[in-house]
C-alpha cells in the first residue's frame, strides 16, 4: 500500500517545519531575556502579552510554509509594534495620573485587555497575509 499526501478527505498533509519552530523558540527566549531587563520599563501585563503573544507566533506561524528570514523580520516587526503600543499605553496613563481623571482610570482599566487584542489581531492577520502571499506566488512559479 503506498502512502499518498492525501488523506480520505482530499487534503493535503503537510509536516510543520520544526526547524523553523526551533530557530523562532532560540530567538524568543533571547528576547524574553531582553524583555525581563525591560521590567522597569513596561508593566508585567504588558510583558506576559508581548511573551505570549511571542510563543503564539512561533508555534503558529513558524511550522507554517515560508522562508525563516521572513518569519523573523515579522516577529521582530511584532516586538517593535508591541512595544510601541505599550508605550503609548504607558503615556496615557501617565497623563491621567496628572489629570487625576478617575473615571477615564476605570474605563482603562476595563478596555486594556480589549486594547491589547487589537494590536496582537492586527500584527497575526498582517502576518498571515504576508505568508500567505508568499505560497500563492510559489504555487505561480510551479505552474510556470
Amino acid at each position: 500500500m503506498k502512502i499518498n499526501d492525501y488523506d480520505r478527505q482530499g487534503h493535503l498533509r503537510l509536516r510543520p517545519n520544526f526547524y523553523h519552530m526551533a530557530i523562532g523558540m532560540i530567538f524568543v527566549t533571547f528576547l524574553f531575556f531582553v524583555y525581563a531587563k525591560l521590567l522597569c520599563i513596561f508593566d508585567i501585563p504588558a510583558l506576559f502579552s508581548i511573551v505570549f503573544f511571542n510563543l503564539l507566533f512561533v508555534f503558529f506561524l513558524f511550522p507554517l510554509e515560508g522562508p525563516l528570514v521572513r518569519k523573523v523580520v515579522l516577529l521582530i516587526a511584532e516586538k517593535i509594534v508591541g512595544n510601541l503600543w505599550y508605550t503609548i499605553q504607558l503615556l496615557f496613563e501617565d497623563t491621567m495620573l496628572v489629570l487625576d481623571a478617575t473615571s477615564l482610570k476605570v474605563m482603562v482599566l476595563i478596555a486594556k485587555p480589549f486594547l491589547d487584542f487589537v494590536w496582537v489581531v492586527a500584527v497575526w492577520s498582517i502576518s498571515l497575509s504576508v505568508l500567505t502571499t508568499y505560497k500563492i506566488k510559489a504555487e505561480r512559479m510551479e505552474k510556470i
